[in-house]
């Protein structure tokens, strides 16, 4: 089972992980995915091979990040004015039909399920059937900056506020081994925040990978977990998508020193 936390523009290092993975022979027989992590496990469910992560490659490579998330997001005003984020889903509704050649959970070659959270109850709610747009929108909607999104009368958002690396939720659906893509999984110094936005997002930062660390501390019992390692991405603008390409390679290179040193291959 493959369980994708996580990270917006660091989704690149997911796929650079992905392939580390998918070349041993490891096929997926179910997928999770929170946030922009959603994303990359649907493109994944269409085409479990490595021409399905070569394709996934491609559309890292060509995202248009000043269409996809606004370059400024600054300024009190922004966030006070009346409306339910500072930015349109438009450019993430453009890469998801890039990236996925289907439009229902059920159309994929393998089962996955994406979680966004409930704005009414506060609870994650997990979607795996029926059309996958609406769902990816609401797992990566971030708050304040992409809309939330309404599926049946109720609004979602960024599923990463509850459950950014879901790793209970493998257990729980009874995965003995488990691969965990979690960009943040590295160690370093949390930068001095000089502007309130900056304060407000790197409490959200904190707050999605505070349940993480419990987890990967106490990891599920009977469950063979496999945290893969991130790589440390240096100083990179939510918005910069233009070091996709350096990110992959990286991650691809980091994650296949730490496979064959583990000996992971396919059952």
């Amino acid at each position: 089972m493959f369980v994708l936390g996580g990270g917006g523009n660091l989704g690149a290092v997911q796929v650079g992980m992905l392939r580390a993975v998918m070349e041993r022979g490891v096929v997926p027989d179910l997928l999770l995915g929170s946030s922009v992590g959603s994303l990359n496990a649907a493109a994944i469910a269409g085409n479990p091979t490595i021409d399905g992560v070569e394709a996934l490659e491609h559309v890292w490579r060509n995202v248009d990040g000043d269409d996809l998330m606004p370059s400024h997001i600054s300024g009190l005003w922004q966030l006070a004015r009346k409306a339910r984020s500072v930015h349109h889903n438009d450019g993430l509704r453009r890469l998801i039909d890039r990236a996925l050649p289907f439009a229902k959970f059920e159309d994929a070659a393998v089962p996955f399920q994406v979680v966004a959270t409930s704005l009414r109850t506060g609870r994650e709610r997990w979607f795996g059937e029926g059309s996958v747009v609406a769902p990816i929108l609401a797992s990566a909607a971030l708050p304040g900056i992409f809309p939330p999104i309404d599926i049946d009368g109720e609004l979602f958002i960024d599923g990463g506020v509850v459950d950014n690396v879901p790793m209970m939720r493998a257990a729980a659906l009874g995965a003995t081994r488990m691969y965990v893509f979690h960009v943040g999984n590295f160690d370093k110094p949390r930068p001095e925040p000089k502007r309130p936005i900056e304060v407000l997002l790197q409490a959200f930062s904190i707050s999605r990978n505070y349940r993480f660390l419990g987890e990967v501390q106490s990891p599920p019992a009977g469950v063979e977990t496999i945290c893969l390692p991130a790589i440390d991405p240096g100083g990179i603008r939510r918005n910069d998508f233009g070091r996709s390409a350096d990110l992959m390679e990286r991650a691809y290179a980091t994650a296949t020193a730490y496979l064959d040193e583990a000996a992971v291959v396919g059952e």
